[in-house]
Formats: structure tokens, C-alpha cells, sequence
């Protein structure tokens, strides 16, 4: 079942809820991270600082596994040249040129990272990124989210 963010909210946040949470605000880390040239890790701690309760569209989210959050981050900032190559490729795979603009790039390598270190099982990984992206996008990022990661998931099983 799809989990829509704006479940994150209650008040006895569940685990799955605070991993969604944890995977939101680490693409907006890593965009962040993109536009403003700040590394990951100072990112992250201004995340976990400043930002644990963040809102989106008027409703607060619950605050993020920290643990994840950083997992995410540490691991992007550490195999970026790899998650980079690993998306590039699975993006042209489809013979599509595009240029990917930050903001789902992020989700991208979010996503790759955790299916490379396969934490938790791909589909549980695509959804919640699918989710994320939902908050930014419409169908056909949606539909580029779900074939890239879809397709680098089965090169780690």
C-alpha cells in the first residue's frame, strides 16, 4: 500500500514513517547539497539540527531516522562518481537523451544508493522514492523514477 506523506504527521510516528520522512529530507539535502556546494555531511547536520520538523504543503512531517538519513547521505557523498554512472547509464538505457534536472537527479541517486547497499528490500526502497516523488512531480518523472530504479534494483539482487 502506497503511503502518502501526508500520513507522516501523526502522532505516534511509525518506523516506515520516519524512514519516508528520512528519505525526503535526504533528496532535499543532497539538491541542497547540488545548488549550494556545501558537502553532504554539513547538510546532514543542519537536517538533523534545524530542519527535523519540516512541512510540506502546510503539514508537518514527523522527524526523520536520523540513523538513515545519515546512512543515506554518508553513502551518496562517499559513491557518488559510482551513482552517478550507475543512473546515467540505466537513464539512456531507455535511449533517452534527457538531461536530468537536481531535484530528481537527487531522487536518483538516493535511491541507487540504498538499492545498492540493499538495507531494505527494493520494492519497499522504489515506493518510498516513488512517494518522494510525487511531492515534486507528475506522471512522467514519476514513470522515469520507477524505470531507473526498477532497473538498477535488478543489478543488485
Amino acid at each position: 500500500m502506497t503511503e502518502d506523506l501526508s500520513e507522516l504527521s501523526a502522532q505516534k510516528p511509525s518506523s516506515r514513517a520516519r524512514r519516508l520522512s528520512a528519505r525526503l529530507s535526504a533528496v532535499q539535502a543532497v539538491y541542497q547539497s547540488s545548488q549550494s556546494q556545501q558537502t553532504l555531511r554539513a547538510v546532514c547536520a543542519e537536517y538533523l539540527q534545524h530542519r527535523s520538523a519540516m512541512e510540506v504543503d502546510g503539514e508537518a512531517l514527523v522527524s526523520p531516522d536520523g540513523d538513515l538519513l545519515k546512512k543515506i547521505l554518508y553513502g551518496v557523498e562517499e559513491r557518488r562518481t559510482e551513482l552517478e554512472a550507475i543512473v546515467d547509464a540505466n537513464i539512456k538505457k531507455d535511449g533517452s537523451d534527457r538531461i536530468i534536472e537536481p531535484l530528481l537527479r537527487a531522487i536518483l541517486l538516493c535511491g541507487s544508493y540504498e538499492l545498492l547497499v540493499r538495507e531494505f528490500d527494493a520494492p519497499i526502497v522504489i515506493n518510498d522514492y516513488l512517494n518522494v516523488g510525487h511531492t515534486f512531480y507528475d506522471r512522467g518523472e514519476i514513470a522515469l523514477i520507477n524505470g531507473v530504479l526498477d532497473s538498477i534494483s535488478k543489478l543488485f539482487q
